[in-house]
């Protein structure tokens, strides 16, 4: 577990968190052919270092940014997104360091979980690889329980964070220490928990979420000596 949560944590690290835009002044509009995992009322930043919170979004096509400051230019160049917040561990630990990692909901989102459940199979001297295991890797963020439908859930945030998972198999592929994964399988949870015998929902962790989970098996290749 400790071996795949370090090198999980350095994949979600290294995803790639830049999108780039130009603004038009016509349309008062910052165009842009990628929009990832970004979401309408997250914190953007410049090349310079000032924020604008975005007020829409038309995917792959534009992003409106409203600045923090009132003497920051128009949002253009490279932006970058907000980053994901890594956590690993089981439910009820996860729930707890989660929790406590902030009182605000917009730092500790979207958040990338690994869940602690996970197979591993060590090879031998003769294999090139060091080790492979079963992840289980949930990609969340916050989600509007009384104002959304279905629909809602899917198009504001689980499709958003389909791109953030995306996005970390585009990391595992740049990185020449992982085999690149070929094959995945992906769940989505409009409404991220479960539902008791009485139809009440539960959420699994102490927020509203939506998200997937991603499935794969990861395999990390042993690494010479530089003893």
């Amino acid at each position: 577990m400790k071996d795949t949560a370090k090198i999980v944590s350095e994949l979600v690290s290294a995803i790639d968190k830049t999108i780039v835009g130009t603004f038009d002044v016509n349309l008062n509009l910052t165009l842009t052919c990628k929009t990832k995992w970004l979401r309408v009322g997250k914190i953007v930043t410049n090349s310079t270092g000032d924020k604008y919170t975005i007020t829409e979004i038309v995917n792959d096509v534009s992003i409106k940014g409203v600045p923090l400051s009132p003497s920051a230019p128009n949002l253009t160049g490279i932006i970058t997104l907000p980053p994901p917040f890594y956590i690993s561990g089981t439910h009820m630990a996860t729930n707890n360091e989660w929790t406590k990692a902030s009182s605000n909901l917009m730092n500790k989102t979207p958040l990338a979980w690994l869940l602690e459940t996970i197979t591993m199979e060590k090879f031998g001297r003769g294999d090139t690889r060091d080790f492979q295991s079963e992840v289980r890797l949930f990609f969340l963020d916050e989600t509007d329980v009384v104002n959304y439908y279905t629909l809602d859930h899917r198009t504001q945030v689980v499709e958003p964070m389909e791109e953030l998972a995306l996005a970390f198999i585009e990391s595992v592929k740049n990185n020449r220490k992982i085999k690149t994964i070929e094959e995945y399988s992906m769940v989505t949870f409009s409404r991220f928990g479960v539902e008791g015998n009485e139809g009440m929902f539960k959420n699994i962790l102490d927020a509203n979420l939506s998200g997937v989970e991603l499935k794969i098996s990861l395999t990390k290749y042993k690494e010479d000596c530089k003893c």
